[in-house]
């Protein structure tokens, strides 16, 4: 029988994982963050209270990371600064949708923005987030990437309504999970690596795209792992969030695929919220190899963006890449 798996203790994120990425943007980053605190500021105080209590509160910032990395690795000159901004007011404000529609707790170690401010303002304010970062892309941004990122954000939509629909049920394909998490999280991932690549001079852009595809893959079955594992703490959410909120992801599939008497037990829990029958399921999920499996389908994807990342100029912004690839491993 394998033995429930330890809590991890690493800080999230680790310093050593980031450093060299957050070195070589260290200037456009900071333009980043001036953007976004133009964008937070508004006559009207809901504005600025709701996005300050979400983007104030951290966050890894992967998304501009990626873009910016992206153009400087293909030879670009800063000009990705608007829209990186973009990306993370993008993901900021699906943030703010999701946790009204899952009815969370918490988010990046504080209550999440609807238990404080309520559902109202969580979506009303996300919209807001959404609205001004279309204006930054509209109005630094070619025709394609405009059009690309319109595909990405209905994928995105998508995915999480695929996800809602699917709610509760561990019957769910593995092609149909791998449909949900392509939508709504490695879409928007793809869309930063394509659009950094397109504002540099060498021009892989397909391949850097691809490559942000395969890192968003790993980025999300990493956090479906972490879910089942990570120290509140430390992660910043609840522990067995997902199956509380009714979502069925790749390490609860798997277990219900290696011991099938799991399945009613996790549609049960996933149906009827609760935390403490949640936590018991992932308990008789650690007596599978289902994380070890899950594990696995990120060194998969892993290897695959590194793949793509190949096709991209030798640079430091290409080592900084291939490093933030090799910490979705090694973070679960």
């Amino acid at each position: 029988m394998a033995q429930a798996l330890p809590p991890l203790d690493h800080p999230t994120p680790p310093p050593a994982a980031l450093a060299l990425a957050q070195r070589l943007t260290a200037r456009p980053a900071a333009e980043v963050e001036d953007i976004l605190e133009g964008v937070m500021r508004s006559p009207v105080e809901l504005i600025p209270e709701v996005s300050h209590h979400l983007i104030g509160a951290g966050g890894k910032r992967v998304r501009p990371l990626l873009l910016l990395l992206c153009e400087q690795a293909c030879g670009g000159a800063g000009r990705g600064v608007p829209l990186a901004a973009a990306a993370e007011l993008i993901h900021s404000a699906t943030l703010l949708h999701d946790d009204v529609v899952d009815r969370g707790h918490l988010r990046r170690g504080v209550a999440a923005a609807p238990r404080v401010f309520g559902n109202s303002a969580s979506v009303l304010v996300g919209d807001y987030l959404l609205a001004r970062a279309y204006d930054l892309v509209i109005r630094n941004a070619s025709r394609d990437l405009l059009l690309e990122l319109s595909r990405v954000l209905s994928g995105m939509a998508e995915g999480e309504i695929l996800q809602l629909v699917r709610s509760g049920r561990a019957t769910l394909s593995q092609t149909e999970y791998v449909r949900i998490i392509s939508g709504k999280t490695a879409g928007l991932f793809s869309w930063c690596a394509r659009a950094g690549a397109s504002l540099g001079t060498l021009a892989p852009v397909e391949a850097a795209a691809a490559f942000g595809l395969a890192f968003g893959m790993a980025f999300q079955i990493g956090d479906d792992i972490l879910d089942c594992v990570a120290d509140p703490a430390q992660s910043g959410k609840d522990l067995a969030n997902d199956l509380v909120q009714g979502k069925i992801t790749l390490p609860l599939l798997l277990a219900c695929e290696e011991d099938a008497a799991l399945l009613p037990r996790v549609e049960d829990a996933a149906r009827h919220p609760d935390e403490e029958a949640a936590r018991a399921i992932l308990q008789s999920m650690f007596a599978t190899r289902a994380i070890v499996r899950a594990r696995q389908e990120v060194a998969r994807y892993t290897d695959e963006a590194r793949e793509y990342l190949l096709r991209l100029p030798a640079t430091p912004e290409r080592e900084a890449l291939e490093a933030l690839a090799r910490f979705l491993v090694e973070r679960v």
